[in-house]
């Protein structure tokens, strides 16, 4: 477990990221977020790691840093 990190809910990744826990289930979820949900109705769950490792990704991917 270490390797993904701490569990982290949708509010604290939406905390994280800076935004909405609608625009983390709407946007970013849907564009390749990394998340674990337990059954077809369970809550979604992430792992920091993950997380981190995708925000980075995303960076590099643009100029500037920012995506929008």
């Amino acid at each position: 477990m270490q390797q993904l990190g701490d569990a982290m809910t949708i509010k604290q990744v939406a905390k994280f990221v800076g935004c909405s826990s609608w625009t983390v289930r709407n946007k970013l979820v849907p564009a390749g977020l990394p998340h674990f949900r337990s059954s077809p109705s369970g809550k979604l769950t992430f792992f920091h790691e993950q997380v981190v490792a995708w925000v980075l990704a995303r960076q590099n991917q643009t100029k500037g840093g920012t995506n929008r």
